[in-house]
């Protein structure tokens, strides 16, 4: 943490200017209207801190569309954001797009918090095995309340 700031123009302590930015934007955050091609896997519970909701739009073997929710702290939704950002294109035996750890470079996410990072690939493997499993457009839609 460098000190330097985010295109966005913000300097905060303890913030990666790629955390900043991504935060900022969350071009991906939100929901996708339910279908036969909609996924969705998730993770973790607000009472801990930190919840994880990806939708996924597919399309036999190939993500189309991702959004994301998250409860959490801004490294959070800046690592969920990015991963929304990527997966479209991806296919299922590659869905996850690298480690925690490397999102946690990327990011510059201190170590405490890398147990949130876990639950965000725990939501990215839900979808993997929805998606395995062959559950689409089957999940019940609700709000991210505990």
């Amino acid at each position: 943490m460098n000190g330097t700031r985010s295109k966005h123009g913000a300097a905060v302590a303890g913030f990666s200017p790629a955390t900043l930015d991504a935060f900022f934007a969350l071009a991906h955050a939100g929901n996708l209207p339910g279908g036969v091609d909609i996924l969705t896997g998730e993770a973790g519970r607000e009472a801990t801190g930190t919840r994880v909701r990806f939708t996924l739009r597919v399309a036999g073997d190939c993500v189309v569309e991702a959004r994301f929710q998250a409860y959490g702290c801004p490294h959070t939704l800046a690592v969920a954001n990015w991963i929304a950002g990527v997966l479209p294109g991806r296919r299922l035996e590659a869905l996850v797009p690298g480690t925690p750890a490397e999102w946690a470079g990327r990011f510059e996410v201190p170590a405490p918090k890398l147990g949130r990072l876990l639950v965000i690939e725990d939501a990215l493997r839900d979808c993997v095995a929805k998606w395995r499993g062959g559950d689409h457009g089957r999940a019940v839609r609700r709000t991210m309340a505990p």
